[in-house]
């Protein structure tokens, strides 16, 4: 088994994880970065905004929706956001 960037797991083909924040606007901020670096790298995900709560999913799907290195990549950055 490949080791998941921290606070990040696999389900149904697809890395996710949930992001909480103290208020809505900062959620959006963050999905504002986020769409801001994967345009910069071109790997985007799907992203849901749930009032205070943030999910992002990746998966390649490019690559038969799948979890690619691409991912792993990719969620390493939105940590570090």
């Amino acid at each position: 088994m490949r080791e998941l960037p921290k606070n990040w797991s696999e389900y149904n083909n697809a890395l996710v994880r949930e992001f909480q924040f103290e208020a809505y606007l900062d959620g959006v901020e963050f999905v504002q970065r986020v769409a801001e670096l994967a345009e910069l790298v071109q790997h985007h995900p799907n992203i849901t905004i749930d009032y205070t709560t943030v999910r992002i999913s990746l998966q390649t799907h490019d690559a038969e929706n799948i979890v690619t290195e691409k991912d792993l990549e990719m969620a390493v950055a939105i940590n570090k956001l």
